[in-house]
C-alpha cells in the first residue's frame, strides 16, 4: 500500500487552490462540500469560479502565482493547465511545510484526491494511486449505483441513537446485534421510503421486531442492464427469492449468492406450482423474519400477478414492497425498434393477454381492430392463428403489419415480422417458443428500418402490389 488512506477535517481550514479553470473548479467544489476556507490564486478565473467569488463562497489572489500566497495555508491544490507553475507550487509548499496535492503528477504529490461515493456522514474513497484514475472512476459509478441514497438518512439515525444504545443495551455482543439487527431487517426499508419516523418508532420497540416487508420485484424482459436499481440492491441481500420462469439465468446470478432459491415458475397456464402456494410461501418466510424477494420477469403489475399476491400478503398482515421493472411490452418493443406510439401512425397502446379466457370469454375484437392502435399480445403462441383471425374478420385488412418479438431483449432474440395473414405461417416454420410477445400495427413495419439489437428481423415478404400496408413505412 503506497498510500495511507485518511479522511482530513478541513471544516473552517484555510486551503489554497492555484488556478482557474474548470479543474480548479471541481476541485474547490469539493472543497466548498467539506467546509474548507477556500482561496483561489489565478490570474483569471473561469464563470463557475466568478460565480463563486460573487457569492462570497471563495477569495481570490489575482495575478501570476507567486510562493508568498501559501503563508498561513493548511493544504494546497496545485490545478492549472502549465506543468511548470504546477512544480513550483509543489517545491514551494514543502518549503513552507504546506501538504500539497498536484493534479495528474502523483511523482509531485504529498497526498492525492480519491473519487468520492457521498452518502454523508457516510463517505466511501477510491483510489488507484493516481495509475489509472479512469479505474477508479469506474469503480466509483458501480458503486454510486449499489448504495441508495437512503444511507445519509441511516447513518444520521444511528448516530441519533449511539448514546441510547449504549443505555439500552450492557453488552458489546447485545449493542452489536442490535445495529446488525437495524442493517439486517426492515428499517433501512422503511428509511428507503422515506418513513424515518417509522423506521425510530420500529426500532424503539426493541428486539422483537415486524418481519420485513416482502418485495415483489419486477426483473424487467431479460437483460441484466434494465434492472433497476432498487431491484439490483434487493436481489443481493435477500434470504430468499421465489422466481418464476421468465426470470432470465443472467439476472439469477446476480442474486446474493447465499440466498435460498424457490422455482416457482409457469409458463401461459402451464402450473408448475398453484398460486395459492407461491402465496402461503411468501407468508411462510415473512413470518421467519427472512427478507423475501418474489422476482419476476417484467412488471409485477403487467401480467404478473402481483396484485393478487400483494392482496394476500395484506390480508396475512404482511408488510409489502412493490418493485417496478421495465415490462416485457416496452423492453421488447424497444429492443426490436417498434415504437408503441408514433404521432402518424398509433396514438393508443392496448396490452392485452394472448391466452384463451379460463371462463370462456373473449375478447372484445372490434374493440381491438382499430388502424391507430397498436396492440400487444402478451403470451400468443397458444392462441396466435385465432388471434389473427379474429382482427382480420373484425376490421383489420389481413395484410395488416404485425411482429412477433421472441426471447426480447437476450442474446437470442428473434423478431418476425409479417402481416396478420402470413405471421402465424412464418412462426410456425421458425418454430418460435415462448416467451414471446406479439404486436400489431402499423408501426410493427418499422422494424425492418430501426432495429439495432441482435440479429436482423425475418421477414414475410409479401407482394409489394398487394400489401400496401405493410410498405407505407418502410
Amino acid at each position: 500500500m503506497h498510500w495511507y488512506p485518511v479522511f482530513w477535517n478541513l471544516r473552517g481550514r484555510s486551503v489554497l487552490v492555484v488556478g482557474g479553470g474548470k479543474v480548479a473548479a471541481r476541485k474547490v467544489r469539493a472543497l466548498l462540500r467539506s467546509g474548507a476556507s477556500v482561496c483561489v490564486a489565478a490570474e483569471r478565473l473561469g464563470a463557475e469560479l466568478r460565480d463563486d467569488l460573487e457569492a462570497g463562497r471563495i477569495a481570490h489572489v489575482a495575478g501570476r502565482y507567486a510562493g508568498d500566497v501559501l503563508r498561513g495555508r493548511h493544504l494546497a491544490i496545485a490545478a492549472t493547465d502549465d506543468p511548470e507553475t504546477n512544480r513550483s507550487v509543489a517545491v514551494d509548499a514543502r518549503a513552507a511545510g504546506v501538504p500539497v496535492n498536484v493534479v495528474d503528477d502523483p511523482q509531485h504529490c504529498d497526498f492525492i484526491l480519491p473519487a468520492i461515493v457521498d452518502r454523508s456522514p457516510l463517505l466511501v474513497a477510491i483510489s488507484s494511486g493516481g495509475q489509472a484514475p479512469m479505474l477508479a472512476r469506474h469503480v466509483k459509478t458501480w458503486i454510486e449505483a449499489r448504495l441508495p441514497r437512503s444511507l445519509s438518512s441511516a447513518a444520521e439515525l444511528m448516530g441519533g441513537l449511539r448514546e441510547r444504545v449504549k443505555a439500552r443495551f450492557s453488552t458489546l455482543p447485545a449493542r452489536r446485534a442490535f445495529w446488525e439487527r437495524m442493517l439486517g431487517g426492515p428499517e433501512l426499508t422503511l428509511i428507503d421510503a422515506h418513513r424515518v419516523r417509522d423506521a425510530w418508532r420500529e426500532l424503539e420497540q426493541g428486539a422483537e421486531a415486524a418481519p420485513p416487508p416482502v418485495a415483489l420485484v419486477g426483473a424487467g424482459p431479460g437483460d441484466p442492464q434494465l434492472l433497476t436499481l432498487r431491484a439490483l440492491q434487493l436481489i443481493q441481500g435477500c434470504d430468499v427469492v421465489l422466481y418464476d420462469a421468465l426470470v432470465s439465468a443472467p439476472i439469477m446470478e446476480l442474486v446474493r449468492p447465499e440466498a435460498e432459491r424457490v422455482f416457482v415458475g409457469k409458463r401461459a397456464g402451464g402450473v408448475h406450482t398453484p398460486q395459492h402456494e407461491i402465496q402461503r410461501q411468501m407468508i411462510d418466510y415473512a413470518r421467519q423474519g427472512l427478507r423475501v424477494v418474489r422476482l419476476k420477469g417484467g412488471d409485477p403489475m403487467v401480467f404478473g400477478r402481483g396484485g393478487e399476491e400483494a392482496e394476500a400478503l395484506s390480508r396475512a398482515g404482511i408488510a409489502f414492497e412493490v418493485v417496478p421493472g421495465i415490462s416485457a411490452a416496452n423492453g421488447c418493443a424497444a429492443y426490436a425498434g417498434i415504437p408503441l406510439t408514433h404521432r402518424e401512425h398509433a396514438h393508443t397502446v392496448v396490452i392485452t393477454s394472448g391466452c384463451a379466457h379460463p371462463d370462456g370469454s373473449e375478447h372484445d375484437w372490434s374493440a381491438l381492430a382499430k388502424r391507430r392502435h397498436t396492440l400487444v399480445f402478451y403470451m400468443p403462441l397458444h392462441e396466435l392463428d385465432a388471434i389473427c383471425t379474429q382482427l382480420a374478420a373484425h376490421g383489420l385488412p389481413p395484410d395488416w403489419p404485425a411482429a412477433l418479438v421472441a426471447e426480447g431483449t437476450q442474446a437470442g432474440q428473434q423478431v418476425l415480422l409479417g402481416t396478420l395473414s402470413t405471421l402465424p405461417r412464418l412462426a410456425e416454420q421458425r418454430e418460435i417458443a415462448s416467451p414471446a410477445l406479439l404486436m400489431v400495427g402499423k408501426t410493427t413495419a418499422l422494424a425492418e428500418r430501426l432495429h439495432w439489437y441482435g440479429t436482423p428481423p425475418v421477414i414475410a415478404r409479401p407482394q409489394r402490389e398487394r400489401h400496401e400496408a405493410v410498405y407505407a413505412l418502410l
